[in-house]
Formats: C-alpha cells, sequence, structure tokens
C-alpha cells in the first residue's frame, strides 16, 4: 500500500518530466508555443518533486531546494499565461515575459538570503509551526522565524493571486484568438482552442480548491489521507494539457501568415449597403461556401474590398462572425439536398463533404445551431415520408 502511494504521489512529476523533456527537444522556431509548455512543464515538474521530497519527511534535503521550490511554484502559472500567449497571440518570445517572474525571483532570493543565516532550531521551529501545522509563529519572536515565515506567508498571498489573474487573462486570450479565427476562417475545427479554454476552467477550480484546502495545513493533507487525491487530478489534467498541446499544430503564427498572405489594400471601399448586395449575390450564385478551405480574404479578393472592412460587414449586418455567415449557407445547401434526394440514403458524411465542411462533427453542430434539431434527425424524417 505505501509503495502504490509512493508512485501516486510522484506521479505529477513523471507526468511533467516526460511532457517537458518532448517538448524541450523539439526546436523552439518550429514551434514556439510547444517549447513554451515544455517549459512550464519542467517548471511544474521541480514543484512536485519538492513536494515530493516534502511529504518522504526528508527535510534536510528539502530545506536545501526550498529557494527553488518557491521560485519555481510562483513561475507555474505566469509560465501557463506564456503559453497562452504564444499560442494565441504572440509570434515569438518577448523580453517583456521576464517582468512576469519578477515576484518570484525577489521572493525566492529574499528567502534563500534569510534561510543561509537560519539556525537549525529556526528551521525545525519553521517547519513545525508554519509549514506542517500552518500557524503564524509565536516563539522567537526576535530570530528570524518571523521574518521567514512573513516571506513564505506573503509567497502565498501571491500564488494564490497568480492563480487566478493569469488563468482567467488566459481565458480572455483563448476567446479574443477563437474570435479572431471565426471571423477568418470558414472552417474552424482543429484551430479552435475550446479545449485548453474548458482545461483552464476547470485549474481555476482546482487552484481555488487547492488553496482554500492549503490554509489548513500540509500536515492536514498527511492526516486525513488526502494527499493522493490532489496528486491524481493533477496528474490528469497535466497529462490532458501535455497530450491536447501535442496535437495543437495551428497557433497565432498560422494565423498571421495566412491573414498576410493576400494583404492587398484596395482603395476606398464600397458604401456597405452595395458590398452587401454584392456578398449575397456571389454566395447565392457562386456559391464559394462550398470550398472546405474557404477564407474571408477569398471573397474579399472577389468583392475587391478590405477583408477586415468585410469581417466587419458580416458582423454588424448579420450578427453573426464569417464562419457561422458560411456555414448558414452550407447548412441550407446539405438541407436542399436531402430533400431533393430524400428518397435515398446518402450518409451524414456525404452531406458534409458535398456541402463544404471540413468534418461531419463540424457539420453536426452548425445543422442543430441554425435548425434547432440534428442533421441526422431531420434526415429521417425526409426519408420516412418519402418511404
Amino acid at each position: 500500500m505505501k509503495l502504490l502511494q509512493d508512485i501516486i504521489r510522484l506521479t505529477p512529476f513523471y507526468v511533467t518530466f516526460f511532457w517537458g523533456i518532448i517538448f524541450i527537444l523539439n526546436k523552439a522556431k518550429e514551434n514556439r508555443a510547444r517549447f513554451g509548455l515544455g517549459i512550464f512543464m519542467l517548471t511544474a515538474m521541480v514543484v512536485y518533486f519538492s513536494h515530493a521530497v516534502f511529504f518522504k519527511h526528508d527535510y534536510t534535503f528539502y530545506f536545501k531546494i526550498d529557494g527553488l521550490y518557491m521560485l519555481a511554484d510562483l513561475s507555474v502559472y505566469p509560465m501557463y499565461y506564456l503559453y497562452i500567449r504564444l499560442l494565441t497571440k504572440d509570434i515569438t518570445f518577448k523580453k517583456e515575459y521576464l517582468y512576469h517572474f519578477i515576484p518570484a525571483i525577489l521572493l525566492a532570493v529574499l528567502f534563500e538570503a534569510l534561510n543561509l543565516f537560519a539556525s537549525p532550531a529556526i528551521r525545525e521551529a519553521y517547519l513545525q509551526e508554519v509549514l506542517l501545522h500552518n500557524r503564524w509563529p509565536v516563539s522567537m519572536s526576535h530570530s528570524l522565524l518571523q521574518p521567514i515565515a512573513f516571506v513564505y506567508v506573503v509567497s502565498r498571498a501571491v500564488f494564490g493571486l497568480q492563480s487566478l489573474i493569469y488563468l482567467l487573462l488566459g481565458i480572455f486570450l483563448i476567446r479574443k484568438y477563437n474570435k479572431r479565427i471565426a471571423n477568418f476562417y470558414s472552417n474552424v475545427q482543429g484551430r479552435r482552442l475550446a479545449w485548453l479554454e474548458m482545461l483552464t476552467i476547470t485549474l481555476i477550480l482546482t487552484a481555488v480548491a487547492s488553496f482554500l484546502v492549503n490554509m489548513l495545513g500540509r500536515h492536514f493533507f498527511e492526516k486525513h489521507h488526502l494527499l493522493l487525491f490532489p496528486s491524481l487530478i493533477f496528474s490528469i489534467l497535466l497529462f490532458v494539457i501535455g497530450f491536447l498541446g501535442s496535437r495543437q499544430n495551428q497557433t497565432i503564427v498560422n494565423v498571421v501568415l495566412d491573414e498576410n498572405e493576400e494583404d492587398i489594400v484596395y482603395g476606398d471601399p464600397d458604401n456597405q449597403r452595395l458590398l452587401k448586395e454584392k456578398l449575397l449575390t456571389l454566395m447565392e450564385k457562386e456559391k464559394p461556401f462550398l470550398q472546405p478551405q474557404l477564407r474571408i480574404t477569398d471573397l474579399s479578393l472577389r468583392l475587391f474590398t478590405n477583408r477586415t472592412y468585410l469581417s466587419n460587414l458580416i458582423n454588424t449586418e448579420f450578427s453573426m462572425n464569417f464562419s457561422d455567415f458560411v456555414n448558414r449557407y452550407r447548412v441550407q445547401h446539405a438541407k436542399a439536398l436531402m430533400d431533393k434526394d430524400s428518397t435515398l440514403s446518402y450518409s451524414l458524411n456525404y452531406f458534409s463533404e458535398v456541402s463544404g465542411f471540413g468534418s461531419v462533427s463540424s457539420f453536426i453542430r452548425a445543422f442543430k445551431q441554425f435548425e434547432g434539431t440534428t442533421a441526422g434527425s431531420y434526415h429521417f424524417k425526409n426519408t420516412k415520408k418519402a418511404s
């Protein structure tokens, strides 16, 4: 049983070490976001290694790495946020990233400096009163114990603020990115970061729960045998982040390259009414929506207008983004085919392909969105009427 507990306790370390090495071995220039994710994983690895040392009761070794633990612990959420930035906003690493680690560096250096001058008795009192039982030390009031405890408490407060602020900022960036690609691509499957948004929301809930439980002290985890639960939860979350991150090839770099591919600025744009008429005529007569990889630049070039102006027109005149605008035509086209060929048992995959959708799952989702019923149900009713 003890062996199993040790394995589970070390699982977050194994997971972060595994993904960290895999991502770091990739060249940063090939996928900067993935390289950034590797740095995040290795930073988290240091944190979970320190946890494992502490809960193995190897306090002598733990005190040697306590400053490193504080540095890594206060760098985890900034690193996760910077990973999201490299996916959704920044096309390269920036010097301003260093500003996010100033609190971690300052507190870790101060904490380590105080510990260098602390006696074994002070370290023991710090361990028993602060780390294990989460109590403000009243003994040795004229020693270094209280300054060390103060830095520790400040670090916990900074960590709590970081977890909330950086994760919320990450969600904001993800939603802004998803909105951007929905206004540029007609098929957004494989480009959206809905999975990362859900994981980030889960991380917020987990971080809040961990922070509240941590207020009770580390001794609480061992006393009530609760240590295995956070280990398992974070192991699963970190593995999923690593797995899905390894499959996420689309980043803001790809979007910027696509947006600049046909970066032609024409003269004064047409007035909005005339451009709207030309757009509707193009969609109805030439049916460009049947092209699975249709982009807004493809339409702006054919309409001799600016991409941004056309995107704004679609947003304001039709109250939807470019992807939904195109998919609405695709759904109508699929419905017409179903009505016309109701006696034939074509698959949904067939209707998806001939209507311009990139996948059958995108077709099913869009059909439900615009028609209020599933594509399968609609097709079944048609075939049943015809029989």
